[in-house]
């Protein structure tokens, strides 16, 4: 029989709760994220024109589109973050 290999620097990680970061479930990181999606819409939307002038190359619109489907994929995947926190709590 093979003899049992070493922990992973993730087994350690994991094992170790003084390594483990205060937020696992990801909650943080999609609020993060959210905002900055919010501010990069209201910044396409109040600067957009001049964007368009100044950038010729650049698709207002589309990039408009890009920061309103980035925003509003953060309610769901929130949701799916949410319900995965609470079910590992409730395991727990």
């Amino acid at each position: 029989m093979a003899p049992d290999p070493a922990p992973s620097a993730i087994d350690r990680v994991r094992a170790d709760p003084r390594l483990r970061t205060r937020d696992d479930s990801g909650v943080a990181a999609l609020v993060v994220g959210g905002v900055l999606w919010v501010l990069a819409l209201v910044v396409m939307i109040a600067a957009g024109p001049s964007i368009a002038e100044r950038y010729p190359g650049i698709d207002v619109p589309q990039w408009t589109l890009v920061c309103a489907c980035g925003a509003l994929l953060t309610i769901p995947g929130l949701a799916i973050v949410l319900a995965r926190r609470s079910r590992i709590r409730r395991r727990g």
